[in-house]
């Protein structure tokens, strides 16, 4: 199978990942018959949502709370309740997990990393690690025989001292309606003791790194968040993955096969083309981060971020009102998604008819539902502005592309697509302001080394 035709299998798929590999970044996004639903830059440099570091407290505050000092990762916050237990003066190393990452504000400013003491590493189906030791199911796993079932194996796994939850994803290694099916149980609690053992394992490596480190360090890279493109109740799983990089198919496959029940087919992409932009994913980035969303009936809606909120306004512009108004409602879950934005949304529909007819509250309920970051329909308010609330899990589409990091890894990836010619120039100019140099020369610069050397070439970086 040539390049092409993996490019035209990825699209014409009924779902698909598509995984550029590029220095510093892996992209890896999911298309659904060829449009884009979700994209994760996974970064393995960054202080990104579940990556754990060695800091050193700068300062307590009056209320308990604390900043830590993450070095070229910048500050993390841990709030007072992360603080309790025995007392971590300021200077103290401290091993932290980041819960959000830093936010670059609309207006300026940026807001700390959210952190958090009780370090946990997860699976699908799994997270070992935590606050308080025992065992426990997901509160999102609502059916009480398999709840039961769960608690009781995960009661009996646990080890001693050990703190183990059971995920939502792991309803479907054992699912209620099998309870007779003692074949299939068994093969489920294997799976789950499988997972076990490797988070295990992971957890001892944690413990070594920690004890020879010294602060400030990344001790264990954020996972690639594949439960942000394979969410449990999207509608089809991928059955094709079009790669650009030979060399990271083994270890993709073997972190992908946690979160997939049968394996995809693993297409090649070797074309000088850039994956993103042949598949069309680099344009609807684009389109994902101008606030106006054209709708089929004529009309636009306008999405923008504000410090506080996320608001959404629908404009019937040349076609009907109400047309434009259900347009808006059906599309506002892949947008929020697409975009990675969270918080609180308002929508303001177009006024002259009901607020939110029941189908199309039915139709928004069912799509919220259905997004891997927890989203709920909150009502509508005494103005008629509808409200969403959308749990945060990383940074906004955005923050990742146009923040000192992405103009970063998008400066470097310019850079290895410029060194790939026939000689290669001895020197290439990076450009970049200080922030992007920053990025360069701190937490990135393995990652320019390794372009350096794999393409003989020397960069120079800007400032």
């Amino acid at each position: 199978m040539t390049s092409g035709d993996a490019i035209v299998a990825a699209l014409d798929a009924s779902s698909a990942l598509v995984v550029s590999v590029s220095p510093g970044e892996t992209r890896a996004a999911r298309l659904d018959f060829g449009c884009l639903t979700a994209i994760v830059h996974h970064r393995p440099w960054a202080a990104a949502p579940g990556a754990v570091l060695l800091g050193r407290v700068r300062a307590r505050l009056p209320d308990g709370a604390a900043f830590v000092d993450l070095g070229p990762w910048g500050d993390g916050f841990l709030d007072a309740r992360e603080m309790t237990g025995p007392a971590v003066s300021e200077g103290r190393a401290v091993l932290v997990q980041v819960r959000q990452a830093a936010r670059t504000e609309p207006h300026g400013g940026t807001k700390a990393a959210r952190l958090t003491r009780a370090v946990a590493l997860t699976s699908p189906r799994l997270a070992l690690g935590g606050r308080r030791p025992g065992a426990a199911v997901s509160k999102r796993l609502t059916d009480d025989a398999e709840r039961g079932r769960l608690r009781a194996w995960a009661k009996g796994a646990a080890a001693k001292g050990e703190s183990l939850v059971v995920r939502t994803g792991a309803a479907g290694a054992d699912p209620a309606d099998l309870h007779g099916d003692l074949a299939r149980l068994r093969t489920a609690w294997a799976d789950l003791h499988g997972d076990l053992a490797r988070l295990r394992t992971a957890w001892a490596d944690l413990t070594t790194q920690t004890e020879t480190a010294t602060p400030p360090a990344l001790v264990r890279p954020a996972p690639l968040d594949w439960g942000a493109l394979l969410g449990p109740d999207d509608e089809m799983p991928p059955s094709v993955v079009v790669l650009d990089d030979a060399r990271m198919r083994r270890p993709l496959a073997a972190d992908l096969a946690a979160w997939l029940e049968a394996p995809p087919a693993w297409l090649a992409h070797t074309g000088p083309d850039d994956l993103v932009e042949a598949t069309g994913i680099a344009e609807a980035l684009d389109a994902a981060l101008d606030p106006v969303v054209p709708l089929p009936s004529g009309g636009r809606m306008v999405i923008e971020p504000t410090a506080a909120l996320v608001a959404v306004d629908v404009d019937a512009g040349s076609g009907d009102a109400q047309a434009a108004n259900a347009m808006a409602l059906a599309g506002l879950p892949g947008e929020l998604r697409r975009r990675g934005l969270a918080g609180s949304i308002l929508v303001d529909l177009i006024p002259g008819g009901p607020r939110l007819p029941t189908g199309d509250r039915t139709a928004l309920d069912a799509a919220l539902a259905a997004d891997p970051w927890p989203a709920r329909l909150a009502g509508v308010s005494r103005l008629g502005l509808i409200e969403i609330t959308r749990e945060r899990r990383g940074p906004t589409l955005a923050e990742t592309l146009t923040g000192p990091e992405g103009r970063a890894v998008a400066a470097l990836r310019a850079a290895d697509r410029a060194a790939r010619v026939t000689p290669p120039p001895a020197r290439l100019q990076l450009d970049g302001d200080p922030a992007t140099a920053a990025v360069l020369r701190g937490p990135l610069a393995d990652a320019v080394r390794d372009v350096e050397t794999r393409r003989a070439v020397r960069l120079i970086l800007p400032g």
